[in-house]
């Protein structure tokens, strides 16, 4: 517009003064004038801008809405506000650029907008882009305003699962014993122990930790309740693909769905990552599911190292044998694993003596990824489930391309009890 006007301006000066025409020349004084008072009119300044996120942590398939004020103190004109985007977000309502006029009066105005992440993981809004411009456009100023906004999106929670109630025995059962290590606290005293992690606080045995030069815990006998305990692989097996789409992304929501439902029940529930070797105590209510999938979020982009699924459960049978926790073991499992997961479902066999069946749910998505390889890593698996199966565990593949999440829910929930 400025660029148009002075253009106007110069032609008008020129063809006044060779015609010496003094209307053309009054005509070019006018615009001359205005264009010189614009030029004094200071573009709004002193800008504010606060932003507000209605959640900082979201599941999948949920919208975030954001609120954002805009104070301007000084100043005349147009005011553009405009929050990019972070990527892979989609706008799903309202706008995410404001305009506003400021007038003679402090500006003070607002907006929202709501977006949906379409992958897990965090998310940064960037600062504010706003651009302020005089009247007729010939002064203008853009900065980055208000602070950087941080968002996480975690694993979708299938909340309501379809379970048909039969008749027939359930083929997994979860053991209940009369006393349990993380149930309620009673006032019989048990034992004086060495510490464990996630042990309270409250309960270390002071005089006994001086005198023993080792800290120890007062055990007290405890109410009865379930336990499930899941092993996820989190080795480079299971991330494979797109990050959208690998087996570990699928197994994230998978014990998301499963925990939620457990937890329900009043269950206890743990959490192992298989190669990252990060165990979570059985516990239970809302927060338990918050850690699980903080957990698992936290460790998918870690390169972690080649624990076997046996060596895990070694490493667990103290957890076994006092919890008696049903074992649900989650993985991508190949020729190469098949060993080192036939010993360890065999360990957990022994350890429970026939109580509870472990659980192996094996997360295939090769015939995605290519339809040829994958046909034939798929007649592999099969012959390995079979073996499996042999040795009593219950075990369930789930081909995420052809079966949806709700359908394997269903099916595993269906057969514990």
């Amino acid at each position: 517009m400025r660029k148009s006007l002075m253009g106007y301006i110069l032609w008008a000066l020129l063809l006044g003064t060779a015609f010496l025409s003094p209307g053309m020349i009054g005509l070019a004084i006018v615009p001359l004038s205005l264009l010189a008072l614009a030029m004094l009119v200071d573009p709004p300044r002193e800008v504010r801008v606060k932003r507000k996120l209605s959640r900082r942590e979201i599941r999948l398939g949920e919208d975030v809405e954001i609120r954002v004020e805009v104070t301007v103190e000084k100043g005349l004109g147009l005011v553009v506000v405009r929050d990019p985007l972070p990527k892979n977000a989609a706008l799903t309502s309202g706008n995410n650029v404001g305009v506003f006029f400021k007038g003679l009066k402090p500006l003070k105005a607002g907006y929202t907008y709501r977006i949906r992440p379409m992958l897990r993981g965090f998310y940064t809004l960037p600062r504010s882009e706003v651009t302020t411009r005089n009247p007729l456009g010939t002064r203008y100023i853009w900065g980055l305003y208000g602070e950087e906004l941080r968002l996480r999106a975690v694993p979708k929670v299938i909340r309501a699962v379809p379970i048909a109630e039969t008749r027939r025995k359930a083929k997994i059962s979860v053991p209940e014993t009369s006393f349990s290590i993380r149930g309620p606290i009673s006032t019989d005293f048990k034992e004086i122990r060495d510490y464990q992690t996630g042990d309270p606080v409250k309960l270390i045995n002071w005089k006994a930790t001086a005198r023993m030069g080792r800290v120890l815990v007062n055990e007290f006998e405890r109410e009865g309740k379930k336990t499930v305990l899941f092993i996820v692989d989190a080795r480079e097996g299971m991330k494979i693909g797109p990050e959208s789409e690998s087996p570990y992304e699928h197994a994230m929501n998978l014990v998301a769905s499963m925990a939620h439902r457990f937890l329900r029940k009043d269950y206890h529930v743990g959490l192992y990552l298989l190669g990252a070797k990060k165990f979570l105590p059985p516990a239970t209510g809302p927060r338990q599911l918050h850690t699980i999938v903080k957990t698992m979020m936290d460790f998918e982009r870690v390169k972690t190292e080649e624990e076997s699924f046996s060596d895990a459960v070694e490493r667990l049978k103290r957890i076994l044998v006092q919890y008696s926790p049903l074992v649900i073991y989650v993985s991508n499992v190949l020729e190469r694993t098949s060993g080192e997961t036939r010993r360890g479902v065999l360990t957990v066999m022994a350890v429970h003596r026939g109580k509870s069946r472990p659980v192996v749910v094996d997360i295939s998505v090769y015939p995605t990824l290519d339809p040829r390889t994958g046909t034939l890593i798929e007649m592999e698996k099969r012959a390995i489930m079979a073996e499996l199966e042999g040795t009593g565990a219950y075990v369930v593949r789930w081909l995420p391309g052809r079966e949806d999440i709700g359908e394997v829910l269903s099916k595993l929930l269906g057969e514990i009890r």
